[in-house]
C-alpha cells in the first residue's frame, strides 16, 4: 500500500511537472522562432476584435462564433483594467472567464490585450479609484504645468497597482485555463506621450541623473547592430559610456525621447515580470508606429516600441519577448523588414486586413501572427475568409518550412509588376497579373525539384542556374491540401501554362451569376486564348510545379 501511494504521487507530481513544462513557449527553430502550444508549433491566423466587443457577456457571446466562421484559428480580445478591478483589491473574474470559455467552445485561442495604465497614449482603461485619486495616481504633466489624463508612467504607485492587478489575473488563467485557450499576453497597448518629455518634477530630476548601467552595457554590446536613430544620438556624444543622460545622448529630442522610452519599457517590464512570475506565458507589447520618417518623438507616442528604440525597448524590458508594429501604412514590407529581427521575431497585432499581407508575412519573414483589426467588418469579406482557409489548410507547410530558407513570398506593393529571387538551383521570377486586383504568393522548394505555390494573380518562370543546364517546368498540378496530404484537383497544360511555359496562378475561382456580355481578346494578355464568360471571385489557389534540367 505504501508503495502505491508512493507511485501516485510520483505520477501526481510528473503530470504537474509536464503541465508546467508543455505551457505555451517560444522555441528557436533554425532561423525562425516559432510559437509553441502543446509543444507544437501554432501559427496564429488571427483577428483583433473591436476595444469593446468583448465588454460584456452578451456582446461577446455571438460573435465567437462568427470568428470561427471566418477561418480565424485565434482571437485578440480586450480586458480592461477598470472592469477588472472595479475597486481596489476587489476582482471580477466573469469577463476573462466568458473570453476563455467562448473561445474553446469555437477552438480559439486567444491573446489577452491587458488594457490598464495605457491604451493610445490615453488612460481611459484605468480604474475610477485609480483615475480620481490624482495625487496618489499621478498625472503625465505638460510643459506649461498642466496635468492631463494620461498617467505619468514615473509613478511608483500606479506601476505597483497595476503589477498587482496584472499578477492576480495571471495566477487566475494558470488555475482556470486547463486547455491552454490563452497563448499570448500584450500588457498595455500602444504607449506612449504625445509630447518630449515628462514635465513633472520626478521625471526632470531623473533626467539629470545618470543613464543606468543596464542601458549602457546593452548599447557597447551591441553598437555594431543599434537603430541609426539610437546610435545617431549617442555619436554626438562620441558615445560616452557613463554620465547622465543629457551628456551620453545630448540634450536633444532624442535624448528625451530614449529617457522615455527607458521609463515606459521598465514599468511595462515591471507589469510583465509579475505577470510571469503567477505564469509564465509569451508576452509581446505593440506599437503605434512612426508615420512619416522626420516625425519627430511626440508627434507619435514617445516612449512606445517603435522601430526606432527597439534595443532600448530589449535592453529595458527581458521580460517581453516581441516588441510588434500595428501596420495601416501602405508600405507595409518596409515596415516587417525594420521589426523583424534575430532577437524579434516578427508578429502582426494590428492591420489593415489585406489578406495578401498575411501570405507575405508568414512566408517572407517567418511571423507568428498575422491580425487585422477590427475584424468582425471583414465577416462579410468572401476573398478574405476563403484566404484564411488557404492559410489553414497549408499551414502545416508553413510551419515546417520556417527557418530553413526554402520559402520565400511576394506581395505586390503600388506600381512594382516583378520580384526576382533564388531557391537551390533555380532562378525565380514572379509576375504580377491583373494590376488592380490583389497580387501576392508563397513560394516553397519541397525538394530539389519541385515547388508548392499558394496565391492568387502571378506568372511564376523557372531557370536553372546550373551552368549549361536549362530548367524546365514538366508538370503543374492545381490542388488542395486535405489532413496535410496533397490531393490534384486538375492537371494545367496548354493554354493554362502557354504550354509549361510558365506557371500561372489564378487562384481558385468562384463563378457568379451574371455573364459577361462582352469578351475582349487582346493578344498577350493572361486569358487571350480562354477568355471567362461569366463574372468571378478569385482567391488563392495552391500549385504543384515539378521541374527538369538537361
Amino acid at each position: 500500500m505504501k508503495t502505491l501511494n508512493i507511485l501516485v504521487l510520483v505520477l501526481i507530481f510528473s503530470f504537474k511537472s509536464y503541465s508546467q513544462n508543455n505551457i505555451p513557449h517560444l522555441k528557436k527553430v533554425g532561423k525562425a522562432t516559432q510559437l509553441m502550444v502543446h509543444n507544437k508549433p501554432f501559427l496564429m491566423i488571427a483577428g483583433e476584435i473591436h476595444n469593446s466587443s468583448a465588454s460584456t457577456v452578451e456582446f461577446m457571446k455571438p460573435l465567437f462564433p462568427k470568428l470561427k466562421k471566418m477561418n480565424l484559428n485565434s482571437v485578440f480580445v480586450t480586458l480592461a483594467w477598470e472592469q477588472f478591478e472595479p475597486e481596489e483589491g476587489v476582482y471580477d473574474f466573469t469577463l476573462v472567464n466568458e473570453i476563455m470559455k467562448n473561445a474553446q467552445e469555437n477552438n480559439l485561442k486567444v491573446c489577452l490585450l491587458w488594457f490598464a495604465s495605457w491604451k493610445n497614449g490615453e488612460s481611459s482603461y484605468a480604474p475610477m479609484w485609480v483615475k480620481k485619486d490624482t495625487k496618489r495616481f499621478f498625472r503625465v504633466k505638460t510643459k506649461d504645468g498642466l496635468e492631463i489624463e494620461t498617467l505619468s508612467p514615473f509613478c511608483e504607485a500606479t506601476k505597483i497597482a497595476d503589477a498587482k492587478a496584472f499578477a492576480v489575473l495571471m495566477k487566475h488563467i494558470k488555475e482556470v485555463d486547463t486547455n491552454q485557450t490563452v497563448i499570448l499576453v500584450q500588457p498595455q497597448n500602444e504607449v506612449g506621450m504625445f509630447q518630449d518629455i515628462d514635465y513633472n518634477e520626478i521625471s526632470l530630476n531623473l533626467f539629470e541623473q545618470k543613464v543606468p548601467k543596464e542601458l549602457l552595457t546593452y548599447l557597447q554590446k551591441n553598437k555594431n547592430s543599434l537603430d541609426a536613430f539610437v546610435k545617431n544620438a549617442w555619436s554626438k556624444t562620441n558615445f560616452k559610456i557613463a554620465g547622465t543622460w543629457k551628456e551620453v545622448f545630448g540634450n536633444t529630442p532624442e535624448s528625451k525621447s530614449i529617457f522615455t522610452t527607458w521609463q515606459y519599457a521598465t514599468y511595462i517590464n515591471t507589469v510583465a515580470k509579475a505577470g510571469r512570475t503567477a505564469y509564465n506565458l509569451p508576452m509581446m507589447v505593440n506599437s503605434w508606429i512612426v508615420q512619416k520618417p522626420d516625425d519627430l518623438p511626440g508627434v507619435y507616442p514617445n516612449g512606445g516600441p517603435v522601430s526606432r528604440v527597439i534595443d532600448i525597448w530589449k535592453a529595458a524590458a527581458p521580460d517581453i519577448d516581441i516588441q510588434s508594429p500595428d501596420i495601416y501604412l501602405d508600405n507595409f514590407k518596409e515596415i516587417v523588414s525594420m521589426y523583424h529581427r534575430d532577437d524579434n521575431p516578427l508578429l502582426i497585432p494590428e492591420s489593415k486586413a489585406e489578406v495578401g499581407r498575411a501570405f507575405y508575412a508568414f512566408g517572407q519573414h517567418d511571423a507568428i501572427c498575422f491580425s487585422p483589426f477590427g475584424i468582425e467588418d471583414a465577416a462579410n469579406n468572401f476573398v478574405f475568409t476563403k484566404s484564411y482557409e488557404v492559410l489553414n489548410e497549408v499551414q502545416h507547410l508553413i510551419k515546417k518550412y520556417q527557418g530553413t530558407g526554402k520559402m520565400v513570398a511576394v506581395l505586390k506593393e503600388g506600381t512594382e509588376n516583378y520580384n526576382d529571387f533564388y531557391l537551390g538551383d533555380y532562378k525565380v521570377k514572379v509576375m504580377y497579373e491583373k494590376p488592380n486586383e490583389p497580387s501576392f504568393g508563397i513560394i516553397i522548394q519541397t525538394n530539389e525539384n519541385e515547388f508548392i505555390v499558394i496565391g492568387m494573380n502571378l506568372s511564376v518562370y523557372f531557370t536553372s542556374e546550373i551552368k549549361n543546364k536549362i530548367g524546365y517546368i514538366g508538370q503543374v498540378f492545381e490542388g488542395t491540401y486535405e489532413n496535410e496530404k496533397w490531393i490534384s484537383t486538375r492537371m494545367l497544360n496548354g493554354d493554362e501554362t502557354f504550354h509549361n511555359s510558365r506557371l500561372r496562378v489564378f487562384g481558385r475561382v468562384f463563378e457568379t451569376e451574371k455573364e459577361i456580355e462582352t469578351i475582349t481578346k487582346k493578344e498577350g494578355e493572361p486569358d487571350a486564348y480562354s477568355p471567362a464568360t461569366k463574372q468571378v471571385v478569385t482567391t488563392p489557389g495552391v500549385y504543384k510545379v515539378v521541374l527538369y534540367k538537361r
